[in-house]
């Protein structure tokens, strides 16, 4: 009796010793996930917005009615910006309020890696994502901008692994929360609908063929996804139709290029051609076409053989997400060469957070993958940090620059006139700073008629051909008078003069 229990206490020892192993592992991995994070969260205090985020806070004004009208014209879903409505309603008119619904996601993404991740997947891959999330050069930029993008990264990311979850359980839930996933993933952005949209191809792919799972549950979710999307799909193909003459994008990526955003522009090339052949190690590794181990004497014995390969649920896992990743890029390039140029490198940042969980998946499925894992981490920081600290310091610097030229001009009031050359001062940046007052895009040295009734204030990204435009100011009896001189509006560098007339 006394042998089992000192067996007992042993083996109950050595769990004891495991668990608070494990426990300290993730209490270090969650200190390093909240500087992270407090790293993002300290640059929400901004109230400089460039021309698209300034659309946000611009429309977030409106009633919910007009703000899925002109999200429609714009070519965008109206989820996010109910989100934003939302905190608006609560907080009112605050710069960081709309930088803090596009942080949310990051803090749900860490909680999720470090609970569900960590659980299921490992720890490599928990950290791994992490770090990108927070802190990859394009992650730094979308996390406080105000758009739609850090969402759109969100809800692929939990729809990619309620797939993880259909290919272990086959359940109800798992379909389900699919679906939901999926459906805001596409309310988000366009691209985020394509993206999810490849989940479901290899889901119908995956039962079709290997008869694990039940066609007429994969049906029933296909049918219930398009039923949940049918009501905006209409007006997406119109918005489409309607843009198809006039898209603002000019110039589209290259794949090359496209696969190399995923990760971060910071990596030279062949770090990215080392990721891809890990890739395919890893997915080698897994479908037991390679086999690495020792023989009998102890020396590496590495063996490729056909024969033994089989598809486990992780290999149609990473399968389905490279599938999405390229699939996405593809449809981009296509429908750009097909019809227009629609496809920005922006437009696939929440299918990055694929790649970057996939990133740490194959490293966690090699050998020696605590080693990786450990080079690679202090690696992604070493670059990383650079780029963020000068993007610190950046918006900083335009943040005060901006302060100084909205108190220089606290005078524009509704009933005076901005006259501007830059279109994204014109389209939506001036209404964001000066609301309720007009604002006229003009061509400098083709001055229009000034009314001497009114007061015009002339802002300028750039001083070429300014004195051919104050020659024509003074011929139509107004005087100018510079009130700010390389001050900041919208991240945009600005020269502003008031213009009354000469009485």
């Amino acid at each position: 009796m006394s042998i089992k229990i000192d067996s007992f206490d042993k083996n109950l020892a050595t769990h004891i010793k495991k668990y608070c192993r494990v426990c300290y592992w993730k209490l270090i991995v969650s200190l390093y996930a909240v500087i992270l994070f407090l790293m993002n969260f300290i640059r929400i205090f901004d109230n400089n917005f460039w021309g698209d985020e300034a659309f946000t806070v611009n429309l977030v004004k409106y009633s919910i009615p007009e703000i899925i009208e002109k999200t429609a014209a714009d070519m965008h879903p109206p989820l996010y910006y109910l989100f934003v409505k939302l905190v608006y309603t609560i907080i009112g008119n605050q710069g960081w309020g709309y930088h803090l619904v596009s942080l949310i996601p990051c803090a749900i993404i860490i909680i999720f890696a470090l609970t569900v991740i960590w659980k299921n997947l490992g720890w490599v891959v928990s950290i791994i994502l992490i770090t990108f999330t927070c802190l990859s050069d394009n992650a730094v930029h979308f996390n406080v901008e105000v758009r739609m993008y850090s969402w759109g990264a969100l809800f692929v990311l939990l729809s990619y692994y309620c797939f993880y979850n259909i290919l272990e359980s086959d359940s109800w839930r798992s379909y389900c929360l699919f679906i939901l996933s999926s459906l805001a993933a596409a309310y988000t952005h366009y691209y985020c609908l394509i993206s999810v949209a490849f989940f479901y191809i290899a889901l119908l792919f995956y039962a079709l063929l290997s008869k694990k799972l039940s066609i007429r549950k994969v049906i029933s979710v296909f049918v219930i996804t398009i039923v949940g999307y049918l009501p905006w799909f209409f007006v997406m193909l119109q918005s489409m139709l309607d843009r198809a003459d006039n898209y603002w994008i000019t110039y589209t990526p290259t794949f090359r290029e496209s696969l190399q955003y995923l990760f971060s522009n910071q990596f030279p090339s062949w770090v990215f051609y080392f990721i891809v052949v890990l890739g395919i190690i890893a997915v080698a590794y897994e479908s037991h076409l390679l086999k690495i181990g020792k023989d009998n004497l102890g020396k590496l014995h590495i063996k490729f053989d056909i024969a033994d390969a089989e598809c486990s649920n992780i290999l149609v896992f990473i399968a389905a997400g490279i599938f999405s990743i390229i699939g996405t890029i593809g449809f981009g390039i296509l429908i750009s060469y097909l019809i227009r140029p629609f496809y920005g490198l922006r437009y696939i940042y929440p299918v990055s957070i694929i790649a970057w969980l996939l990133l740490g998946l194959i490293i966690s499925r090699l050998r020696g993958a605590r080693i990786y894992a450990i080079i690679l981490v202090p690696a992604m920081l070493i670059v990383f940090y650079p780029d963020y600290k000068e993007t610190f310091i950046t918006d900083k610097i335009q943040n005060e620059k901006l302060e100084i030229t909205l108190e220089a001009t606290e005078d524009i009031k509704t009933g005076d006139i901005i006259l501007t050359n830059h279109e994204h001062i014109d389209w939506t940046i001036a209404e964001c700073y000066y609301p309720s007052v007009e604002t006229m895009l003009i061509t400098l040295g083709e001055m229009p008629d000034l009314d001497s009734s009114l007061t015009y204030w002339l802002i300028v990204s750039g001083k070429q051909e300014l004195e051919k435009t104050f020659e024509q100011i003074k011929e139509q009896g107004f005087v100018y008078k510079q009130v700010v001189n390389d001050g900041d509006l919208g991240t945009h560098e600005v020269y502003i003069y008031k213009i009354v007339h000469d009485q």
